[in-house]
C-alpha cells in the first residue's frame, strides 16, 4: 500500500513501514485564503478636469477602489483655474464639483507639488497601483516653424492666457502694451477670442473679475486700438463659438469686421 504523509512518500508492508527515500523532496505551499480582496489602486497624473472627471468615473462605478490624483503644482483643477477667462466665471463652478469629490469622497486623494518624472517615477508609479490613467494634457507650444515666431513681443497663447491667470509658470512673463496699438492672433478658435476680448474690454470692467493683478495693471497702460485675428480658413470653418463671438460685438467702443480674402 502505498501511503503520502507530510510530504513524504512512505510503502506500507505487513503492518510496519519502510521508508523509502524520494530523489526529491515533496513540499507544500501553505497559504491563507481570505474572502477579502485588495481594493484596486488607482493613480491619475494631472488633475485638470479631464483627471477629475476620470476619478469622479472610476469613484462610481467601481465600489472598492483608492484614488490618488498627482499634480504638478501645489494646486489642482489646471485648466479650468488658469486656462479660463476672467470674465466667464460660469465656467469656473465646476471647481466646487471637484471640491466637494476631495471633501466627501474617501475614495479620492490630491497629491499636489509632485513632479511625476522627476520626483517619482513611471516605474515607481507602475510598481505600487493597479493602473496608472495620463492626463496631463499639452505642455508645452506648438511651433509654427516660420521666421520670428522666438522674436520679442512674439507669444503663445498659453503664455498669454496662464500670464493674465496667474499660473505660476507665467508669473514673470513681461508684457508691455504701453507703446503697442496693434496685435495680431494666429488662430480663431475661443482661445483667440478670449485673448482679443481681454485685450480690447475696459480695463474697469476686467477689475471686477478674478484677473491677476499685474495683468490689470498692464492693460492700464495698453495702447492698443487694433487686433487681427487670423486664421487658415474661412469663417465658415472658424472654430469659436456664437457665444464668444457675440460677446466680441458687445464690447464697448469696438467693431466687428469679418473678410475672407
Amino acid at each position: 500500500m502505498w501511503s503520502l504523509s507530510h510530504g513524504v512518500l512512505r510503502i506500507v508492508r505487513a503492518g510496519r513501514y519502510n521508508r523509502l527515500r524520494p530523489a526529491c523532496a515533496l513540499q507544500w505551499n501553505k497559504r491563507t485564503l481570505s474572502t477579502q480582496r485588495a481594493p484596486l489602486r488607482v493613480c491619475v497624473v494631472g488633475s485638470g478636469p479631464g483627471g477629475f472627471y476620470t476619478a469622479q468615473r472610476l469613484a462610481k462605478v467601481i465600489e472598492d477602489v483608492e484614488i490618488d490624483i498627482f499634480e504638478r503644482l501645489p494646486v489642482p483643477y489646471g485648466l479650468v483655474r488658469f486656462g479660463v477667462a476672467p470674465d466667464h466665471p460660469e465656467v469656473k463652478n465646476v471647481i466646487h464639483h471637484f471640491d466637494r469629490l476631495m471633501t466627501e469622497n474617501k475614495k479620492v486623494r490630491f497629491l499636489g507639488n509632485v513632479n511625476v518624472g522627476v520626483d517619482v517615477t513611471m516605474g515607481d508609479l507602475r510598481k505600487h497601483y493597479s493602473a496608472v490613467v495620463l492626463a496631463y494634457g499639452a505642455d508645452d507650444d506648438k511651433q509654427f516653424g516660420i521666421k520670428g515666431e522666438d522674436a520679442q513681443g512674439v507669444v503663445s497663447a498659453r503664455s498669454f492666457v496662464g500670464w493674465y491667470n496667474g499660473a505660476p509658470e507665467h508669473a514673470q512673463l513681461q508684457v508691455d502694451l504701453s507703446k503697442v496699438e496693434s496685435v495680431v492672433i494666429l488662430g480663431q478658435g475661443n482661445v483667440a477670442l478670449d485673448c482679443a476680448r481681454l485685450l480690447l474690454a475696459p480695463v474697469s470692467e476686467l477689475a471686477k473679475t478674478d484677473v491677476c493683478t499685474h495683468a490689470v495693471r498692464a492693460l492700464e497702460k495698453s495702447s492698443i486700438r487694433k487686433v487681427h485675428i487670423v486664421g487658415r480658413r474661412g469663417p465658415m470653418q472658424a472654430a469659436f463659438t456664437i457665444k464668444e463671438l457675440r460677446e466680441m460685438t458687445k464690447l464697448p467702443d469696438t467693431t466687428v469686421y469679418m473678410t475672407e480674402r
